[in-house]
């Protein structure tokens, strides 16, 4: 007996294990190279976050996803998120420098951080008063995100029915992470080059790959790219039920090569 409840217990603990997010989601998510806390490090205007959003003004996407960055990978001692919107700028020994003022929603107290977005830090540290985010915070953020998601799975006619949410799930993992972290071109190319399928068809289904390759990270799930895939085909399966006078072109041959 007691073997058995030994057993259930390492049952229990790995499938709460598997619902935080994979390693791969966190280092899409927080800068690169982060370590500890280094003092002054993000809270001196001598020593201002090199986020490098402007080292190439005309890529807006790289230029998004830096921005992310800065606010996904810290959080208040509590956990709780930070609110950037309160922005300004000044001058640094490098240049100009953003300072923001983030205010602690509980302590009332304000750390004001410099951030150098032309130029990018080759180490990232944990500014003082700040933690980094992790993935237990991550996991309980995304929870109603990723429910969203079962949401639609759960639905008869995601395509006709689920518009919205798909919209603002998608809007999510634009702002947050970058839709180009989730796009594998070996499973999506002949998808999207399909000349005649409708393009409607092609823009639903490599949505539904998105959303489920970020759903399978978001929970830690064994080959993401993979269960992404599956999930394409059986809505695919789904929607021609549904839609059968909708030109699919060759998307059926194509996704059961």
């Amino acid at each position: 007996m007691k073997t058995f409840y030994t057993f259930l217990f390492c049952l229990i603990l790995s499938a709460a294990k598997a619902q935080l997010p994979a390693d791969t989601l966190i280092t899409y998510i927080t800068f690169e190279n982060l370590k500890g806390y280094n003092k002054g490090y993000g809270t001196s205007i001598e020593r201002p976050i090199g986020t490098g959003a402007f080292t190439n003004i005309a890529d807006r996407a790289s230029l998004q996803i830096r921005m992310a960055k800065l606010e996904n990978s810290f959080r208040w001692p509590d956990g709780s998120s930070i609110d950037f919107s309160n922005r300004g700028s000044t001058s640094g020994k490098t240049g100009i420098v953003d300072c923001y003022a983030l205010k602690n929603p509980r302590t009332k107290e304000t750390v004001t951080l410099y951030v150098d977005p032309y130029h990018t830090d080759s180490t990232f540290y944990i500014p003082e008063g700040l933690i980094l985010v992790t993935k237990e915070i991550l996991a309980k953020e995304m929870a109603p995100h990723l429910a969203k998601i079962d949401e639609l799975d759960a639905a008869a006619d995601p395509f006709a029915d689920q518009k919205e949410n798909i919209k603002q799930e998608l809007n999510y993992i634009a702002m947050k992470i970058g839709i180009g972290a989730f796009v594998d071109r070996d499973n999506l190319r002949k998808l999207m080059t399909d000349t005649q399928a409708n393009n409607d068809l092609k823009n639903y289904l490599f949505n539904i790959y998105i959303l489920h390759k970020f759903y399978a990270m978001g929970k830690n799930l064994p080959k993401s790219k993979e269960y992404a895939l599956n999930k394409m085909k059986a809505e695919f399966l789904k929607f021609q039920k549904n839609h059968p006078d909708m030109e699919a072109g060759n998307i059926k041959i194509n996704l059961n090569e």
